[in-house]
């Protein structure tokens, strides 16, 4: 089967899923139809809540303006919503439509995936909410505990409708180790989550720096940076006519980077006691990177040349600067880590340098040039408008580059902070954008 989007787009070979028995619900139902819910949900939760406290707190803080009492809460929450609330949902939209077609399996329990994801996006409400609040405003004990227990049940509900997908598929296994990063690292974060609930029930503002990075670092490295790298490692060889791929370091590089995505959270819950730790559990995630993009050989020449070069080529500059990015990423926080080991006190500036740079420079652009080559409706759309896509691409490599580059050597020092805000504000402007054009696509539900 010819896993093409309807209207255009990148032609992807996939095998045929079967065709699964209908189920005798009303074609309305929401529920039946995950992949918009999901998608939308997620780009609400992005513009409505990540991306524009993002924007009101580098403004704020950019130029001096007076912000509430309740400012550090809203870092949090910025963080939660755009690792949790967007990344997460975003990412059980598309394997909606991906995994029945890498495992040759239909999705046979989509409803299960929806209720999941409205349990997650409730969540994520509820604890944009009630973390602010006044410690002794009624009913915010329950509420932010409400929250961690409902992303607890929602994404695991999700995850098993996926699982039964991967179980039951005719493919080839593949090996375990991205997986089992990405389930442990995501159930990890949940339940830290929820510890972390009950301390800001018992009265706490803010979730302790040690263990919103270790949550953080979690959902965005061991989950959604493992994610990338388990579908850069089965889509990019063909899709961007990479060489073959260096099967036989595969092991050794994944092993080396779930020990990062492991040991840079255990590191944050033990800091200041063993600075070492980070220092040996950053190293090893920055190693294990580089051996990934050696073994998939991403930057090395094209096996032979596209038949759509105005397709792959432009692609696979994105994807190699994309890994650059990540490569900083991980650079950046080993050298934090080294810093703070010889008895440097790094800024929380400077560490949100290094998760920006991620967040910004890698997996927003990933998401937003593979939603532009295989999404159904919107790969159409931007096939049709190539120069919008880039232009949104670049921005958004721009920002990332102007924001983590300006937070690392000044932070928001005179001089310093109006990069840091024209960075953000270029992300927000690039996302605002593409949000809008893929909520519009998905009006027409994809075919199976």
């Amino acid at each position: 089967m010819d896993g093409a989007p309807r209207g255009g787009g990148v032609r992807v070979r996939f095998m045929a899923a079967p065709i699964a028995p209908r189920v005798a619900v009303a074609k309305s139902s929401i529920l039946v139809s995950p992949y918009r819910l999901l998608i939308r949900l997620s780009l609400a939760l992005a513009l409505g809540v990540g991306f524009a406290l993002g924007a009101y707190l580098i403004v704020g803080f950019a130029f001096g303006l007076p912000l509430p009492a309740a400012t550090p809460a809203l870092m949090q929450i910025h963080g939660q919503a755009q690792a949790f609330g967007f990344v997460a949902l975003f990412i059980m939209a598309v394997g909606v439509q991906l995994f029945p077609r890498f495992h040759a399996r239909p999705l046979d329990r989509p409803a299960q995936v929806s209720v999941g994801g409205l349990l997650l996006a409730l969540g994520i409400l509820l604890r944009s909410i009630a973390q602010p609040l006044p410690v002794d405003a009624p009913g915010r004990p329950g509420l932010v505990v409400l929250a961690a227990v409902l992303e607890l049940v929602g994404i695991p509900l999700a995850v098993t409708a996926f699982a039964r997908v991967v179980t039951h598929s005719v493919q080839p296994r593949p090996t375990p180790l991205l997986p089992l990063t990405m389930g442990a690292s995501l159930l990890l974060s949940l339940v830290l989550n929820v510890y972390a609930s009950f301390g800001l029930a018992q009265g706490a503002v803010l979730v302790p720096t040690g263990q919103n990075e270790a949550v953080l670092h979690l959902q965005l490295w061991g989950f959604a940076s493992t994610m990338i790298l388990a579908v850069s490692g089965r889509v990019y060889p063909k899709f961007l006519l990479l060489q073959p791929t260096r099967e036989y370091l595969l092991p050794g590089v994944l092993s080396l980077w779930a020990l990062g995505s492991f040991g840079v959270p255990l590191s944050w819950l033990a800091a200041p006691s063993l600075p070492e730790l980070r220092v040996l559990a950053t190293a090893s995630q920055l190693a294990g990177a580089c051996l990934f993009v050696a073994a998939l050989r991403l930057y090395e020449a094209p096996a032979r040349p596209s038949g759509t070069p105005h397709i792959t080529n432009p692609t696979r500059r994105w994807a190699r600067i994309a890994y650059a990015f990540m490569l900083a990423a991980a650079a950046a926080n080993f050298g934090i880590a080294v810093a703070e080991s010889l008895g440097m006190q790094a800024t929380l500036t400077q560490v949100s340098a290094a998760r920006h740079a991620l967040a910004q420079g890698f997996v927003l652009p990933v998401i937003v040039y593979m939603a532009g080559r295989i999404l159904p409706g919107y790969s159409g759309l931007m096939t049709r408008r190539p120069k919008l896509l880039a232009a949104l691409i670049w921005t958004l490599f721009a920002g990332a580059a102007l924001r983590s580059t300006s937070e690392l050597l000044g932070g928001y020092a005179a001089g310093w902070s109006l990069f840091v805000a024209l960075g953000g504000l270029l992300g927000v402007a690039a996302f605002t954008v593409f949000a809008v054009g893929l909520w519009s696509a998905t009006n027409r539900a994809p075919g199976a």
